[in-house]
């Protein structure tokens, strides 16, 4: 090879790569923090989620679901949802009711739709289990009684980057696999 080529291309092709990682850098940012909510949980104890754990089991509504921290996401969802999302973080949930990272849970919804988590996923992507939108409990009109969205994702699952196959909404059950 001559001396022009080998000095020349990787320069070009640094200087291409760099341009793209910098054209992609506003969807690969978090432009979605989540903080701690201020909303004091909700009340409501209707049934609104069927776990089976361990081979038990049993209901919870929205005010046990709350009982664990909540947090807050200011951010528009795929589906058309735009807001101030509220809920827990599912592995904090998930563990609380005695299911380990290493297990694999499986999120049904009320239409069957079903999204299966691994140890790998959960590790990988934090999930958000939303209860609510700007304040208010989820609505089956937007997509409650829970919903599941990674607010890391979310500019990438916006732009297309990324496939929103597990932003489940619709919860209705979750089981220990």
């Amino acid at each position: 090879m001559n001396a022009w080529f080998t000095a020349t291309v990787p320069s070009v092709l640094s200087a291409w790569f760099f341009f793209c990682i910098m054209s992609l850098a506003p969807v690969w940012g978090n432009t979605y923090p989540v903080t701690p909510s201020t909303l004091a949980p909700l009340e409501d104890d209707e049934p609104v989620l069927s776990m089976s754990i361990d081979n038990q089991q049993y209901q919870l509504s929205r005010a046990q679901i709350e009982s664990y921290p909540l947090y807050d996401v200011d951010m528009e969802h795929p589906a058309g949802l735009e807001g101030r999302f509220t809920g827990v973080w599912l592995d904090d949930f998930l563990e609380g009711e005695g299911v380990s990272p290493q297990e694999r849970i499986r999120l049904v919804a009320h239409d069957k739709y079903t999204v299966f988590l691994n140890e790998a996923e959960r590790r990988n992507t934090r999930y958000l289990l939303v209860t609510r939108l700007d304040g208010e409990p989820l609505s089956r009109e937007q997509f409650g009684p829970l919903l599941l969205v990674a607010p890391e994702e979310a500019d990438r699952v916006n732009a297309g980057i990324l496939p929103m196959t597990r932003w489940i909404w619709a919860i209705g059950e979750i089981y220990q696999q």
